[in-house]
Formats: C-alpha cells, sequence, structure tokens
C-alpha cells in the first residue's frame, strides 16, 4: 500500500509546495497581520488552510466535469496549464522580487474583515496556480490511490504553511531578502522542469499518440 501510494505522493507533495510556496507566503502574511495578536494571527492562519483546502477539493472534484462541458480536453488543459507554471517559474527565477510583489496584497487588504480568505487563502494559498495543478493531479483517469495521494499531500503542504504562517516573524528574520530570493529561485527552477513536462505530456498524448493511432 504505501509503496503504491509513494511515488504519486512525492510528486504530489513536490509540485504542491512549489507551486503554493508557503516560504513566499511567509513574509507576506507577516505584513498583513502585523496588528493581530499572536493567538488570533495562529487563528488566521488555520482558518486560511481551512478556506484553501476547501477551494482546491472543490476545482480537483468539480473543475475536469467543468472542462469536459465546455469541451476542453484534459490534455489541452494539462499543456495550458503547464505553459502558466512555467511562466510563474520564470518569475520566480529570474525575478523573485516581482512576484512577491504578484502575491502581495493592497494596502487595504488588512483592513477587511476576513482576511483569512483574501488575501491569504484566494491567491496566496490556493491560487491560480494551485487550483490547476490539483485538478491535473485528480483529473479523470487517476486511479483513487493517486487521487488520495494528492488530497493527503495538500493537506500536508498546507499544514506546513500553517506552521510557517505561525512563526513568520522568526523565519523572516533569519532568512532575510536574500535568502528568500534564493529559494524562491530554486523553487522557481523545479517549477519550470515540472511544468515542462506537463507540456510535454500534454503534446504526447494529445497530439502525438492519437496520429500514430491514427
Amino acid at each position: 500500500m504505501l509503496a503504491d501510494i509513494l511515488p504519486a505522493f512525492t510528486t504530489a507533495f513536490v509540485t504542491l509546495f512549489i507551486v503554493i510556496d508557503p516560504i513566499l507566503v511567509t513574509p507576506i502574511f507577516a505584513s498583513v497581520t502585523k496588528h493581530e495578536a499572536p493567538r488570533e494571527r495562529l487563528r488566521i492562519a488555520f482558518m486560511a488552510a481551512l478556506y484553501s483546502v476547501g477551494i482546491l477539493l472543490a476545482f480537483g472534484f468539480a473543475g475536469n466535469a467543468t472542462l469536459h462541458h465546455l469541451g476542453v480536453t484534459l490534455d489541452a488543459f494539462r499543456a495550458a496549464m503547464g505553459i502558466i507554471l512555467f511562466i510563474m517559474g520564470f518569475r520566480m527565477f529570474f525575478d523573485p522580487d516581482s512576484e512577491t510583489q504578484a502575491k502581495t496584497p493592497g494596502p487595504k487588504a488588512s483592513a477587511r474583515d476576513n482576511i483569512a480568505f483574501f488575501p491569504l487563502a484566494m491567491p496566496m494559498l490556493a491560487g491560480p496556480g494551485a487550483i490547476a495543478t490539483v485538478m491535473l493531479l485528480m483529473g479523470p483517469g487517476v486511479s483513487g490511490l493517486d487521487k488520495t495521494a494528492a488530497i493527503i499531500a495538500m493537506v500536508i503542504v498546507l499544514s506546513i504553511a500553517v506552521c510557517m504562517m505561525a512563526f513568520a516573524s522568526r523565519i523572516g528574520d533569519a532568512l532575510g531578502r536574500t535568502g528568500m530570493n534564493a529559494i524562491t529561485r530554486i523553487l522557481g527552477m523545479l517549477l519550470m522542469a515540472l511544468s515542462t513536462q506537463y507540456v510535454f505530456d500534454g503534446v504526447r498524448v494529445g497530439i502525438l499518440e492519437k496520429i500514430s493511432a491514427g
């Protein structure tokens, strides 16, 4: 059982960790909750993770059915999302500061009633990249075991995000801007490699194998 689920879990965990990027979310969380008490900050982090799980599960189970209704194949979606994820990884690698700014909410976001949902759950934790990734990992043709592995990986990544947000101020001070940028670049490089594989898989299954079969 463990041997069967481990490869799918490893792939899902690495991909989701890079896309959700709890390391990048940490300093942003510290910024939008800087006026909150420690206990309230922990509650906000936990609620943000719960909202994110709900959002990602909804897209994981229903998103592909929506694609089918629109007449879009999973292979085409896989290739398109691979391109989008590659752009994200490219930006993370070459200009990590711009990626941080892209995920940073506006100046009035911290004054909203529920910052756990916006901007923390969306678009930071359960953003377009994470939604696309979950839809790919839980798409049609994926075995129930692999879907379970993806859900477990998603919960673990978001749990790590909660832990990091709980210690946001300490982590940010320890790593500094240079350390954060270095880690973001490494994650960006890995994301570009994974997204390229998504594009190759989409083209291979959606076009090349159909031509060969024809």
